[in-house]
């Protein structure tokens, strides 16, 4: 089974190439579809968060107030790494769950949609990385209109991932997603195409 990591910056439209996959049938395990799971009302993990930072982080039908722990955890770099902590490891259990499941199935690809995949060092062990890139100030743009931030909180939330020249370097294959969305399904095209000759 050939796991292709599919990553990029805050807001560079990794989304949208997430569901262009899905819908050519390619198994895709999404980090922040756990990321929510692992925080759902009742779970071990949302328990350890409240104890961790309070129970001011709850709404009042007990789910998390993602928008309150955002502040807190953008704005410090080891509440941040604290909360982490606690998620990744039941993130990555959920993923390797699914892996296992996949491979019995002897799927030949899976896409691995992390985030963070490079800022922690590949542990999910993609084969390769695919790298979503557009310019730092289309970023900021689509990141304010998207979570209606302010300038200054999108550029906190961009400032606290490895930057996305960076990312570029350590790429196996980079999809510029700038231009309109047939032209990235285009490369993304490619990329699995040139993957499927490898098999």
């Amino acid at each position: 089974m050939f796991k292709l990591g599919l990553t990029g910056g805050i807001a560079t439209g990794k989304t949208t190439i997430s569901n262009y996959l899905k819908s050519i049938n390619i198994p895709v395990l999404d980090a922040d579809e756990y990321a929510r799971k692992v925080v759902e009302p009742g779970t071990p993990g949302l328990a350890e968060i409240t104890n961790t930072f309070g129970e001011q982080i709850l709404q009042p039908d007990g789910s998390l107030n993602r928008k309150l722990l955002g502040q807190i955890v953008f704005n410090d770099s080891s509440a941040r790494q604290t909360l982490n902590d606690i998620t990744h490891p039941r993130i990555q259990q959920m993923m390797a769950d699914e892996l296992h499941r996949l491979a019995e199935q002897q799927t030949p690809l899976v896409i691995l949609d992390i985030p963070l995949l490079l800022e922690n060092n590949n542990v999910a062990g993609a084969d390769a990385v695919m790298v979503v890139t557009i310019p730092e100030s289309l970023q900021l743009t689509r990141l304010m209109q998207r979570n209606n931030l302010t300038e200054k909180e999108a550029q906190s939330r961009i400032a606290a991932q490895m930057p996305l020249v960076e990312k570029e370097k350590l790429a196996d294959f980079v999809i510029d997603n700038s231009g309109t969305i047939s032209s990235t399904q285009k490369q993304v095209e490619k990329v699995i195409q040139k993957i499927r000759q490898s098999f």
